[in-house]
């Protein structure tokens, strides 16, 4: 483990207890401050008022790299070379068919054992607002053609946004979904289950899965599923339907490429704390957290199912080998590029109906 300097730029009102044995990047502007560290180039704290201006971290996570490190997981981390599933492993490109590394019983998860949110990545403050972080995968890395330059950028904006852009460059032809798997607890990263947070997605279908965990391939409405977010609805109220939780894509309404718009709404009704998704990806990906039990987390935390909800935007799972999803090659020398914005928000009691009317 190495033990680099911490680099500190926020202001001291906003200041968290300090990590140790590791390098952490922490920007600070219109009174939301975050932390990010190299190892899965994660967003590690986040930093936010509530309606009384009470600030609360609300990512869940754990203390240090080396707890990462040791855990294992994803909390917080950006994904790759492919975010989500690829059925058993197996891509085709032109004439060549590619045995991928598999870490999810027959099938690659996220890149495949060793992908992105694993790795040490090279990172540096750009200017007062930013924390750009990059990644070198050579050929071959988990079976995936051609040498692979990442990179993520973390921004700040003085209206209190978060803006998250990744991007990479391949001097083969491949397939790339970088993603970004940040879970949220707007009540705070220790106040519990997110079940009772509202939520709504402008998503009118989703992917339903086949038996071995795979898409179907089919788009279906959401109507009449515990899939329907297009009204604000609580997290928790269909959370049984669907078996020990939400894990599931769906499919966000008006996907132009390269044209970020609003996916998903987000509001803690106690704190008041809220989070406007925007993303220029096809899917979004809702995950409450359903395998945590008695987990240790940050400042004494303990974390169980559902404490956290991941809204993880991204192309739609196993898409290489689901030609219904239109599966797009990134050429060598082309640039891939993921863009989020999360827009944090503090409401007063009778401030809901405007913010999901946004």
């Amino acid at each position: 483990m190495r033990h680099p300097a911490r680099i500190d730029i926020v202001p001291s009102e906003l200041k968290a207890k300090p990590m140790h044995d590791e390098k952490v990047f922490r920007i600070a502007r219109a009174g939301v401050a975050i932390d990010v560290i190299e190892y899965g180039a994660r967003l590690q704290r986040c930093l936010v008022p509530d309606r009384h201006g009470v600030i609360a971290d609300v990512v869940p996570g754990v203390e240090r790299s080396s707890d990462y490190v040791e855990r294992g997981g994803t909390m917080g981390a950006v994904l790759g070379r492919y975010g989500n599933r690829i059925g058993y492993g197996r891509i085709r490109i032109h004439d060549a068919t590619y045995q991928l590394s598999r870490n999810d019983g027959d099938h690659t998860m996220h890149g495949g054992a060793g992908h992105f949110g694993t790795r040490w990545w090279r990172g540096a403050v750009h200017g007062p607002d930013s924390v750009v972080l990059e990644l070198t995968s050579e050929n071959g890395d988990q079976g995936w053609p051609g040498e692979m330059r990442a990179r993520v950028v973390y921004t700040l904006t003085d209206q209190a946004d978060l803006v998250i852009e990744m991007s990479a460059v391949c001097d083969q032809d491949t397939y790339v979904n970088m993603l970004f798997h940040g879970y949220w607890n707007l009540g705070g990263h220790a106040s519990g289950s997110v079940a009772e947070h509202l939520l709504k997605v402008a998503a009118d279908r989703y992917t339903p899965k086949g038996d071995n965990g795979l898409p179907t391939g089919e788009l279906h409405n959401v109507a009449d599923s515990p899939f329907d977010f297009r009204a604000p609805k609580r997290v928790g109220t269909d959370l049984a339907a669907t078996g020990r939780g939400y894990a599931h894509n769906l499919c966000l309404r008006d996907h132009q490429e390269g044209h970020c718009r609003p996916a998903a709404w987000l509001l803690d009704p106690v704190s008041g704390r809220a989070l406007i998704l925007e993303t220029d990806q096809p899917g979004l990906q809702i995950f409450t957290a359903n395998s945590w039990s008695n987990l240790s987390g940050k400042d004494g935390a303990v974390y169980q199912a559902h404490s956290g909800l991941a809204l993880e935007s991204q192309q739609h799972p196993n898409t290489p080998n689901t030609p219904s999803f239109a599966p797009k090659l990134v050429r060598a020398g082309e640039m891939y590029a993921h863009r989020m914005v999360v827009r944090f928000r503090a409401l007063g009691a009778e401030g809901a109906g405007a913010f999901f009317n946004d």
